[in-house]
Protein backbone atom coordinates (compact mmCIF):
# COMPACT_ATOMS: atom_id res chain seq x y z
CA UNK A 1 0.00 0.00 0.00
CA UNK A 2 1.33 3.36 -0.43
CA UNK A 3 2.91 5.51 2.00
CA UNK A 4 0.90 8.46 3.05
CA UNK A 5 3.40 11.53 4.11
CA UNK A 6 1.19 14.13 3.82
CA UNK A 7 -2.93 13.85 3.70
CA UNK A 8 -4.24 16.98 2.76
CA UNK A 9 -8.01 17.85 3.88
CA UNK A 10 -9.92 19.84 1.42
CA UNK A 11 -13.28 21.62 0.88
CA UNK A 12 -15.74 19.31 -0.80
CA UNK A 13 -17.98 21.73 -2.00
CA UNK A 14 -15.32 24.15 -3.02
CA UNK A 15 -14.53 23.45 -6.37
CA UNK A 16 -11.47 25.41 -6.14
CA UNK A 17 -9.77 24.04 -2.76
CA UNK A 18 -10.25 20.23 -4.48
CA UNK A 19 -8.83 21.12 -7.95
CA UNK A 20 -5.63 22.46 -5.73
CA UNK A 21 -5.41 19.43 -3.66
CA UNK A 22 -6.09 16.84 -6.57
CA UNK A 23 -2.81 18.67 -8.32
CA UNK A 24 -0.59 18.99 -5.15
CA UNK A 25 1.57 17.07 -4.27
CA UNK A 26 -0.05 15.52 -1.28
CA UNK A 27 0.44 11.74 -0.86
CA UNK A 28 -3.23 11.30 -0.04
CA UNK A 29 -6.49 13.92 0.31
CA UNK A 30 -9.51 13.99 2.47
CA UNK A 31 -12.57 14.87 0.93
CA UNK A 32 -14.45 16.72 3.41
CA UNK A 33 -18.27 15.71 4.24
CA UNK A 34 -17.86 17.02 7.87
CA UNK A 35 -16.83 19.74 9.81
CA UNK A 36 -16.51 22.33 6.78
CA UNK A 37 -19.96 21.14 5.50
CA UNK A 38 -22.96 22.81 6.55
CA UNK A 39 -25.94 20.65 7.42
CA UNK A 40 -28.01 21.89 4.26
CA UNK A 41 -24.99 21.33 2.48
CA UNK A 42 -24.45 17.88 2.98
CA UNK A 43 -26.06 16.35 0.16
CA UNK A 44 -24.39 18.63 -2.43
CA UNK A 45 -20.77 17.38 -0.44
CA UNK A 46 -21.79 13.62 -1.54
CA UNK A 47 -22.10 14.09 -5.06
CA UNK A 48 -19.55 15.88 -5.36
CA UNK A 49 -17.15 13.90 -3.81
CA UNK A 50 -18.87 11.31 -6.09
CA UNK A 51 -18.14 13.51 -9.02
CA UNK A 52 -14.06 13.56 -7.88
CA UNK A 53 -13.94 9.60 -7.23
CA UNK A 54 -15.37 8.92 -10.29
CA UNK A 55 -12.64 10.33 -12.13
CA UNK A 56 -8.42 8.81 -11.82
CA UNK A 57 -5.97 11.12 -9.72
CA UNK A 58 -2.64 10.38 -8.63
CA UNK A 59 -3.07 10.62 -5.22
CA UNK A 60 -5.34 8.03 -3.21
CA UNK A 61 -8.30 9.68 -1.94
CA UNK A 62 -10.23 9.26 1.59
CA UNK A 63 -12.93 11.29 2.57
CA UNK A 64 -14.19 11.77 6.22
CA UNK A 65 -17.64 11.08 6.55
CA UNK A 66 -20.05 12.55 9.77
CA UNK A 67 -19.58 11.08 12.88
CA UNK A 68 -21.10 7.87 13.56
CA UNK A 69 -24.43 8.95 15.76
CA UNK A 70 -25.04 11.62 13.27
CA UNK A 71 -28.24 11.10 10.61
CA UNK A 72 -25.67 11.91 7.94
CA UNK A 73 -23.45 8.63 8.06
CA UNK A 74 -25.23 6.12 6.02
CA UNK A 75 -26.24 8.34 3.34
CA UNK A 76 -21.89 9.07 3.53
CA UNK A 77 -21.15 5.40 2.75
CA UNK A 78 -24.16 5.26 0.70
CA UNK A 79 -22.98 7.37 -1.65
CA UNK A 80 -19.52 6.38 -1.26
CA UNK A 81 -20.12 2.90 -3.03
CA UNK A 82 -18.59 1.64 -6.38
CA UNK A 83 -16.20 4.24 -6.13
CA UNK A 84 -12.21 4.69 -6.32
CA UNK A 85 -12.25 5.24 -2.53
CA UNK A 86 -8.88 4.38 -0.78
CA UNK A 87 -11.01 4.52 2.88
CA UNK A 88 -13.06 6.82 5.01
CA UNK A 89 -11.76 8.96 7.48
CA UNK A 90 -13.70 8.47 11.26
CA UNK A 91 -14.52 11.91 12.88
CA UNK A 92 -14.36 11.74 16.67
CA UNK A 93 -13.66 8.13 17.22
CA UNK A 94 -13.37 6.79 20.84
CA UNK A 95 -13.99 3.50 20.75
CA UNK A 96 -14.30 -0.10 19.18
CA UNK A 97 -18.57 -0.15 18.93
CA UNK A 98 -17.80 2.68 16.58
CA UNK A 99 -15.41 1.09 13.99
CA UNK A 100 -17.10 -2.37 14.18
CA UNK A 101 -20.43 -0.06 13.53
CA UNK A 102 -18.71 0.88 10.18
CA UNK A 103 -16.80 -1.55 9.53
CA UNK A 104 -20.18 -3.89 9.05
CA UNK A 105 -21.83 -1.14 7.16
CA UNK A 106 -19.35 -1.30 4.70
CA UNK A 107 -19.07 -4.64 4.70
CA UNK A 108 -23.12 -5.03 3.79
CA UNK A 109 -21.96 -2.48 1.09
CA UNK A 110 -19.37 -3.78 -0.48
CA UNK A 111 -21.44 -6.77 -0.82
CA UNK A 112 -24.55 -5.56 -2.01
CA UNK A 113 -23.09 -3.41 -4.55
CA UNK A 114 -20.24 -6.58 -5.90
CA UNK A 115 -17.36 -4.05 -4.88
CA UNK A 116 -14.13 -5.44 -6.64
CA UNK A 117 -11.94 -2.92 -5.58
CA UNK A 118 -10.06 -3.73 -1.75
CA UNK A 119 -11.78 -3.07 0.82
CA UNK A 120 -11.96 0.55 2.00
CA UNK A 121 -9.95 0.96 4.87
CA UNK A 122 -10.68 3.04 8.03
CA UNK A 123 -9.12 5.78 9.58
CA UNK A 124 -10.37 6.99 13.11
CA UNK A 125 -9.46 10.44 13.98
CA UNK A 126 -9.24 10.81 17.44
CA UNK A 127 -10.04 14.45 18.70
CA UNK A 128 -10.69 13.31 22.88
CA UNK A 129 -9.74 12.27 25.82
CA UNK A 130 -12.24 8.90 25.54
CA UNK A 131 -10.47 8.17 22.02
CA UNK A 132 -7.16 8.38 23.45
CA UNK A 133 -7.79 6.59 26.86
CA UNK A 134 -9.66 3.44 24.58
CA UNK A 135 -6.46 3.41 21.88
CA UNK A 136 -5.58 -0.22 22.24
CA UNK A 137 -9.44 -1.48 21.77
CA UNK A 138 -10.43 0.97 19.23
CA UNK A 139 -7.38 -0.07 16.62
CA UNK A 140 -7.94 -3.67 17.34
CA UNK A 141 -11.58 -3.51 16.57
CA UNK A 142 -11.15 -4.56 12.59
CA UNK A 143 -8.67 -5.10 9.41
CA UNK A 144 -10.40 -2.14 8.04
CA UNK A 145 -7.66 0.11 10.19
CA UNK A 146 -3.85 0.32 8.77
CA UNK A 147 -2.87 3.25 10.68
CA UNK A 148 -4.62 5.91 12.67
CA UNK A 149 -4.75 10.28 13.26
CA UNK A 150 -5.90 12.82 15.28
CA UNK A 151 -7.33 16.55 15.76
CA UNK A 152 -5.63 19.39 17.54
CA UNK A 153 -8.54 21.49 17.87
CA UNK A 154 -11.10 19.18 19.35
CA UNK A 155 -8.82 17.48 21.67
CA UNK A 156 -7.78 20.91 22.96
CA UNK A 157 -11.45 21.81 23.56
CA UNK A 158 -12.17 18.30 25.16
CA UNK A 159 -9.42 18.60 27.60
CA UNK A 160 -8.97 22.14 28.04
CA UNK A 161 -5.61 22.43 27.16
CA UNK A 162 -3.78 25.38 24.97
CA UNK A 163 -0.71 24.25 22.98
CA UNK A 164 2.10 26.42 22.93
CA UNK A 165 4.48 27.28 20.08
CA UNK A 166 6.54 23.74 20.63
CA UNK A 167 3.21 21.61 21.18
CA UNK A 168 4.71 20.07 24.27
CA UNK A 169 1.03 19.66 25.60
CA UNK A 170 0.45 16.81 22.62
CA UNK A 171 3.55 15.01 24.07
CA UNK A 172 0.98 12.55 25.97
CA UNK A 173 -1.13 11.88 22.91
CA UNK A 174 0.93 11.46 20.30
CA UNK A 175 3.03 8.71 22.56
CA UNK A 176 0.01 7.09 22.85
CA UNK A 177 -0.69 7.41 19.21
CA UNK A 178 2.40 5.97 18.39
CA UNK A 179 2.71 3.01 20.99
CA UNK A 180 -0.96 1.94 20.42
CA UNK A 181 -0.10 1.50 16.75
CA UNK A 182 2.95 -0.72 17.37
CA UNK A 183 1.00 -2.60 19.39
CA UNK A 184 -1.92 -3.45 17.11
CA UNK A 185 0.40 -3.83 14.33
CA UNK A 186 -0.11 -0.81 12.23
CA UNK A 187 1.92 1.76 10.25
CA UNK A 188 2.71 4.31 12.29
CA UNK A 189 0.28 6.95 12.58
CA UNK A 190 -0.03 10.49 10.80
CA UNK A 191 0.09 13.42 13.15
CA UNK A 192 -1.92 16.13 13.40
CA UNK A 193 -2.33 19.62 11.62
CA UNK A 194 -0.50 22.79 12.10
CA UNK A 195 -2.83 25.51 11.82
CA UNK A 196 -0.74 28.47 10.74
CA UNK A 197 -0.56 28.41 7.44
CA UNK A 198 2.16 31.40 7.53
CA UNK A 199 4.20 30.31 9.73
CA UNK A 200 6.52 27.48 7.92
CA UNK A 201 9.30 27.67 10.33
CA UNK A 202 7.23 26.44 13.14
CA UNK A 203 5.62 23.46 10.82
CA UNK A 204 9.25 22.37 10.02
CA UNK A 205 9.57 22.24 13.60
CA UNK A 206 6.50 20.57 14.45
CA UNK A 207 7.15 18.10 11.67
CA UNK A 208 10.73 17.06 13.05
CA UNK A 209 9.14 16.20 16.10
CA UNK A 210 6.93 14.30 14.52
CA UNK A 211 9.12 12.01 12.58
CA UNK A 212 11.24 11.64 15.78
CA UNK A 213 8.12 10.78 17.67
CA UNK A 214 7.67 8.14 15.52
CA UNK A 215 4.64 9.18 12.90
CA UNK A 216 4.80 8.31 9.62
CA UNK A 217 3.13 11.67 7.78
CA UNK A 218 0.58 14.43 9.05
CA UNK A 219 -2.61 15.95 8.32
CA UNK A 220 -2.11 19.14 6.01
CA UNK A 221 -4.71 22.04 5.36
CA UNK A 222 -3.30 23.68 1.98
CA UNK A 223 -0.73 22.37 -0.55
CA UNK A 224 2.45 24.07 0.67
CA UNK A 225 2.05 22.39 3.69
CA UNK A 226 1.99 18.92 1.67
CA UNK A 227 5.37 20.10 0.00
CA UNK A 228 6.90 20.39 3.27
CA UNK A 229 5.43 17.23 4.75
CA UNK A 230 6.83 15.08 2.10
CA UNK A 231 10.42 16.35 2.69
CA UNK A 232 10.40 16.01 6.02
CA UNK A 233 9.50 12.54 5.85
CA UNK A 234 11.53 11.34 3.30
CA UNK A 235 15.14 10.23 3.85
CA UNK A 236 17.70 12.80 3.07
CA UNK A 237 21.04 11.70 0.88
CA UNK A 238 22.23 11.95 3.93
CA UNK A 239 20.60 9.25 5.61
CA UNK A 240 20.38 7.00 2.35
CA UNK A 241 24.07 7.15 2.39
CA UNK A 242 24.44 6.63 6.44
CA UNK A 243 22.07 3.40 6.17
CA UNK A 244 23.79 1.94 3.28
CA UNK A 245 26.90 2.67 4.78
CA UNK A 246 25.46 0.49 8.15
CA UNK A 247 24.34 -2.16 6.03
CA UNK A 248 27.02 -2.81 4.44
CA UNK A 249 29.63 -2.95 7.35
CA UNK A 250 27.48 -5.21 8.75
CA UNK A 251 27.00 -7.33 6.68
CA UNK A 252 31.20 -7.46 5.91
CA UNK A 253 31.57 -7.97 9.54
CA UNK A 254 29.34 -10.93 9.66
CA UNK A 255 31.30 -12.89 7.29
CA UNK A 256 33.76 -13.12 10.20
CA UNK A 257 31.04 -14.20 12.41
CA UNK A 258 31.05 -10.48 13.96
CA UNK A 259 27.59 -9.36 15.28
CA UNK A 260 28.60 -5.76 16.28
CA UNK A 261 30.58 -3.48 14.77
CA UNK A 262 31.50 0.52 14.74
CA UNK A 263 30.48 2.77 11.76
CA UNK A 264 31.77 5.88 12.41
CA UNK A 265 32.62 5.69 15.69
CA UNK A 266 29.22 4.52 16.56
CA UNK A 267 28.44 1.11 17.77
CA UNK A 268 26.03 -0.83 15.20
CA UNK A 269 24.34 -4.20 16.41
CA UNK A 270 21.04 -5.73 14.53
CA UNK A 271 18.47 -3.65 16.00
CA UNK A 272 20.19 -0.67 14.42
CA UNK A 273 20.50 -2.10 10.93
CA UNK A 274 17.26 -3.05 10.82
CA UNK A 275 16.12 0.79 11.06
CA UNK A 276 18.93 1.55 8.40
CA UNK A 277 17.26 -1.13 5.94
CA UNK A 278 14.01 0.56 7.02
CA UNK A 279 15.09 3.79 5.69
CA UNK A 280 16.58 2.20 2.45
CA UNK A 281 13.50 0.38 1.99
CA UNK A 282 10.94 3.56 2.31
CA UNK A 283 13.34 5.19 0.05
CA UNK A 284 13.25 2.98 -2.82
CA UNK A 285 9.36 2.73 -2.49
CA UNK A 286 9.35 6.06 -2.86
CA UNK A 287 11.58 5.87 -5.52
CA UNK A 288 9.26 3.29 -7.50
CA UNK A 289 6.09 5.34 -7.03
CA UNK A 290 7.76 8.26 -8.56
CA UNK A 291 8.62 5.90 -11.65
CA UNK A 292 5.15 4.94 -12.05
Amino acid sequence: MRPIRSLLICTTTMERHVRSALASSADAVVLDLETTIADAEKSAARAAAVNVLAGRHRPDIFVRINEIDSRHVFDDLLALQTSNLRGVMLPQAEDGRQIVIVDWMLSELERRYSRTRPPVEILPLVETARGVENLTQMLSSSQRIRRVTFGVADYSLDTGMQPSHDESELSYIRARLVHASRAAGLEAPIDTVWLDLDDADGLQLSLERSRRAGFAGKLCIHPKQAEQANLAFTPSADELAKATAIIAAFEAAMTSNVAAVRVDGRLVDLPIVRSAQRVVDFAKMLADRSAE
